[in-house]
């Protein structure tokens, strides 16, 4: 074959970022500069990015990263994901998305912090609108969720329970507490499998009851105790 016509090879020394992120105003300057190292990375061909490889260049320490880290999850541009080979054993994986993932939280589709939905009480003798309760589905693509949920089904063979909207909130706000004193998924679902192994017969393995007792397991406070001292 004739090499007459052809390019020249060029290593490609830049990357692509999306402008949805690099121009979000929601987004702080650490944030995006996250995303785009992420991006730098990830694009590079038989190249596996783990998260403790882009920990490792941030000179401003742990806590600066984890705190950009989590913007990038609560804004919407960084998912997480938990996956279980056939063995068992469960892995993750986390997507850089170009645009926000923010679907609506009415109805059937995702939330914010995953698969999740609001749904109103059936009480239809309840005619004050103010006063009616709202429950949603503790979301699957939320690692540490994801894990209570699967230890809830493995001891009680069924879905965890539904939560009212401003627990749901709570419940949010505690796994990011817990990622932010640098919890990991393995340490999460060491202490909720051994929570469950002792749980009596009494209690019905409601994630609120595990998150009241946050001290006991993991020494950080339950946002319910953290509100009361305001």
């Amino acid at each position: 074959m004739s090499d007459n016509g052809s390019f020249k090879g060029k290593r490609v020394y830049f990357s692509q970022v999306s402008n949805h992120a690099i121009r979000d105003n929601e987004l702080s300057m650490k944030a995006k500069g996250l995303y785009a190292l992420i991006q730098s990375y990830i694009t590079i061909e038989n190249f596996i990015l783990y998260k403790n490889t882009l920990k490792k260049q941030c000179k401003e320490g742990e806590k600066a990263f984890e705190s950009a880290w989590k913007e990038l999850k609560v804004r919407g541009y960084l998912l997480q994901n938990r996956h279980k080979h056939s063995n068992g054993t469960f892995y993750y994986e986390y997507e850089l998305l170009d645009e926000v993932h923010n679907p609506k939280k009415e109805g059937v589709d995702n939330a914010l912090y995953g698969e999740g939905g609001i749904y109103s009480n059936t009480d239809l003798t309840n005619t004050d609108l103010n006063n009616i309760k709202r429950y949603i589905i503790l979301p699957n693509n939320v690692t540490f969720s994801k894990i209570y949920k699967d230890c809830f089904y493995n001891k009680f063979n069924k879905e965890h329970m539904e939560v009212e909207e401003s627990n749901y909130d709570e419940v949010m706000s505690w796994i990011n507490e817990l990622e932010d004193s640098g919890i990991d998924a393995d340490y999460f679902e060491e202490r909720v499998q051994e929570h469950f192994d002792i749980l009596s017969n009494k209690n019905n393995g409601n994630i609120l009851a595990f998150m009241e007792s946050s001290f006991r397991w993991f020494e950080v406070n339950n946002p319910r105790q953290v509100r009361e001292c305001w």
